[in-house]
């Protein structure tokens, strides 16, 4: 998929909403975004789904961890369990949609066990060997963040440092996009804002990987920082794209 200059810029701009204004997004929003997510699914062989109305997956989970308010639509994450690493590709192309609504200016956040997964399976066409892995809100948000957003946002502070991402390396001169990758990296949302991912450089390839397995969303976690880098490396004017080898994540 090309990539787009506009997700670049939105990498600094997205940030996890969590309460949204009680109306549906306008139809160009919706129109853009189904032709999206039709060209993803086309080009990764995943099933995400556009659903208008959200609003009964949320009910009962008030006291669950985001407190999502207000939301009426959503993206249903959908994957084939037979594609391989379609956790990890779910991630990758679930953030493209998060940065396009981000450049669309609308607030968006990742949801995993904070919703009803049964009831959301009602709505969606899935298959036997299908699995719903989550959920993407979206939705039309204030511009400043409730004093409950900055509350969440307060307590989930704590990212990782650049040398605690970038592991292993080869060289003492790390290129530029090598580092404005890593720095994209820095600024991908996961579960719990644990990053459970860390980078190696050598012999001029980056290669991506979990290095740890606790909550179960490590792989989308990992799809969603490897779009994060090679935005940055992008930026840095490097075409890089990655490639799946013998189990592996290399991007060169």
């Amino acid at each position: 998929m090309d990539i787009k200059d506009q997700w670049i810029e939105a990498v600094n701009n997205r940030t996890s909403r969590r309460t949204y204004i009680e109306k549906s997004l306008g139809q160009s929003h919706i129109n853009e975004l189904n032709k999206l997510i039709d060209k993803i699914n086309e080009e990764s062989s995943l099933n995400f789904q556009f659903l208008d109305d959200c609003s009964k997956l949320f009910k009962g989970f008030s006291a669950s961890y985001g407190m999502i308010k207000g939301l009426n639509s959503c993206i249903a994450i959908v994957g084939d369990k037979n594609i391989e690493n379609f956790k990890i590709k779910a991630g990758y192309y679930g953030e493209i949609l998060v940065l396009e609504a981000t450049n669309m200016e609308l607030g968006t956040c990742w949801i995993g066990g904070t919703y009803d997964r049964k009831e959301c399976e009602r709505y969606i066409d899935i298959n036997q060997n299908e699995e719903l892995i989550c959920v993407i809100a979206i939705g039309n948000v204030l511009e400043d963040k409730s004093m409950r957003e900055k509350l969440i946002s307060k307590m989930n502070k704590g990212k990782k440092s650049f040398s605690q991402v970038l592991l292993d390396k080869d060289c003492d001169s790390v290129p530029s996009w090598v580092k404005e990758g890593i720095n994209f990296v820095l600024k991908s949302p996961s579960a719990l804002n644990k990053q459970p991912f860390a980078y190696s450089f050598k012999n001029n390839e980056i290669r991506a990987f979990n290095i740890s397995k606790k909550h179960g969303y490590e792989e989308i976690d990992l799809g969603i920082s490897m779009l994060h880098f090679e935005l940055g490396a992008r930026k840095e004017n490097y075409n890089g794209k990655w490639n799946y080898i013998n189990g592996e994540k290399i991007f060169k």
